[in-house]
This record gives structure tokens, C-alpha cells and sequence, in this order.
């Protein structure tokens, strides 16, 4: 078993034909039948079957495929890894961010990549990490910042920051006695009409477990799926809601919204930055990473991402 018949059969799982696979790589049919054939043969499996939607790889066909996208990415790394020593970091980036995260991050970080990095052409996607999971994994993504490390496969990764969640109203609407920025208990939290997510999203799922584990009960007065749509409410004084100030900082930098920390307990959540087994791991993703870090500290020093850095090993 070589490179090349991992690539061939890469192409026909991908496909899901003969025919179609052996058009783009542009050989006889009869030839990557053959090859399929010999592969079943050396390995002692059945790897594909033929079904009426076409051709599918049985379970070990699927992690057959699953490796040869692997090795495929290592070897064009390696490649990548060797020409551009020394040379300046180009390519495509494609970079996941949840939304609460990339109304402060994406920005900054494309900003700072045109300039130190120009020849690197970076992407940066926002959807909630359910989908940025399930990218990762398929390798549509290089690099995303999940909530959590769990169930990525054999995607790589480390902790970013450890961030906090926030109380947050409209600014002639605050429902405590205790001023804006003074902290407020979660209990107290909860019992407003709050705007949160739907059950689908992390954040929900996070405040829900914290409430749970202290035997309270979120107030959820109307749940809405776009970080737009609930800053728009809760200026409307439609209701509050919990977020990261990172993601508030617009509104109430200019007076919008007012917000205080949550306590008993804190609602600190940590962000994991991912990296792609099934990506090349390039000298522009490598670079990409590091700007990340570095401008994530850079937000941080400066109190518009309420968070901790992790200790330096």
C-alpha cells in the first residue's frame, strides 16, 4: 500500500463512482477497479460496496479513507515544510470562530494578518460549535476556537483563555439595587427575563448545566439564535441576557448597555484553540496560531476580553 493508491482510493470515496474518480485522475476505469481489488486483497477486507446511490466504503473502507486523507495532508505539510523554510508564510487559512467570539477576535485578527502576513489569504467563518466541530473534523476548517475539547477526534489543541460571562441590560433599565459593574448573584440572574440562545447552542447548554448543578432554573423570556438580534433586544430593554463582554464591548463602550459579573458561583467558561487533523498543518496556519495568541493578549491587556491567559509552562 503506497501513497498513490491512497490517493486513488481517496478520490473514488469522494466521488462515489468508478467512473467519476477515474475521470479526474484522468486513468482507465478498469485500472482503479483493479487497484481497489489488489487494496482489498493486501488488506483482507471488503472496502467498498455498490448501492443504488452509488459506490460507499464500508466501515473499514471509511477508515481506510479516513487515514489516506491524513496521510495525504502530512506528506503535502512535509512538502510545504521544506520549501518554505526561511520564505514568508502564504496560503489559505480558514479560520472558525463562534459569534460571540468574532464580534471581538476576527477583526483585529484579519487586520493584523494583512499586515505582517500578506501573502496569506485568511478566512475566518462564524457559525456556532456544533458546525465548527463537525469542519474541523471533515478538515473544511485549519484552525477554530471551540468551548470545548471534546468529542474533535484526532484534531490537536489547546487552551486560549478562560473567560467570563456577564450580566447584561439596557442602560436606563438595570433591575438591581447594586450599580452596574458591582457583581450580582446568579440566582438573582436567572429570576430576570432573560435572552438567551436556543437549548442548540453552547451557551445555553453551559448556563443550563451551571443552573442545574445549583438547583435554579433559567428565565427565558425569548430565545433568539443571532448575537445581533439579542444585543438589539436587550438595548430595547426587551429583556437581559449573559454573555462575554468581549462580545458587548461596542454597546457598552458607548452607553448602550451596562453589565456587571456574575457570582455564586463566577460563570467562567474556557476557549480551546483547535487545529485540524485533516488540514495541512502549513507554515501560515503555524503563524496564524501565533497571531491568534498574540492578539488575543493584546485584547485582554487592554479590558475588552474579560478573561485569564493560561500560565506559561
Amino acid at each position: 500500500m503506497d501513497s498513490r493508491q491512497l490517493k486513488y482510493f481517496r478520490e473514488i470515496v469522494e466521488n462515489g463512482s468508478m467512473s467519476g474518480a477515474a475521470r479526474n485522475l484522468g486513468i482507465a476505469q478498469p485500472s482503479l477497479s483493479q487497484l481497489v481489488r489488489n487494496l482489498e486483497e493486501t488488506l483482507g477486507v471488503e472496502l467498498l460496496i455498490r448501492t443504488a446511490r452509488g459506490i460507499v466504503p464500508t466501515e473499514a473502507g471509511q477508515r481506510l479513507y479516513h487515514h489516506a486523507r491524513q496521510i495525504e495532508n502530512y506528506i503535502e505539510t512535509a512538502r510545504e515544510d521544506v520549501v518554505n523554510i526561511g520564505s514568508e508564510p502564504s496560503g489559505r487559512v480558514v479560520f472558525g470562530m463562534p459569534p460571540t467570539i468574532s464580534m471581538a477576535l476576527s477583526i483585529p485578527m484579519a487586520e493584523t494578518i494583512r499586515i505582517e502576513m500578506p501573502k496569506v489569504k485568511f478566512g475566518a467563518i462564524e457559525a456556532m460549535t456544533g458546525h465548527l466541530r463537525e469542519w474541523l473534523i471533515r478538515g473544511e476548517l485549519d484552525l477554530a476556537l471551540l468551548y470545548d475539547n471534546t468529542n474533535i477526534g484526532d484534531c490537536s489543541n489547546s487552551l486560549l483563555l478562560t473567560e467570563d460571562l456577564w450580566f447584561y441590560s439596557a442602560a436606563e433599565d438595570w433591575p438591581f439595587s447594586t450599580p452596574p459593574l458591582e457583581p450580582v448573584d446568579l440566582k438573582a440572574v436567572l429570576a430576570t427575563e432573560l435572552v438567551l440562545p436556543s437549548e442548540r447552542h453552547g451557551l445555553r447548554t453551559f448556563i443550563e448545566r451551571i443552573a442545574q448543578a445549583h438547583q435554579l432554573e433559567p428565565k427565558v423570556s425569548i430565545e433568539m439564535d443571532s448575537l445581533t438580534q439579542i444585543k438589539a433586544l436587550v438595548a430595547r430593554g426587551s429583556g437581559y441576557t449573559i454573555l462575554s463582554p468581549a462580545s458587548m464591548h461596542d454597546l457598552v463602550s458607548d452607553g448602550t448597555l451596562v453589565g456587571s459579573p456574575i457570582i455564586n458561583p463566577h460563570l467562567r467558561r474556557n476557549v480551546f484553540l483547535v487545529r485540524s487533523s485533516n488540514a495541512g498543518v502549513t507554515l501560515a496556519c503555524r503563524r496564524t496560531e501565533e497571531t491568534c495568541r498574540e492578539v488575543v493578549a493584546n485584547l485582554v491587556a487592554r479590558g475588552i476580553w474579560q478573561a485569564q491567559l493560561p500560565d506559561k509552562a
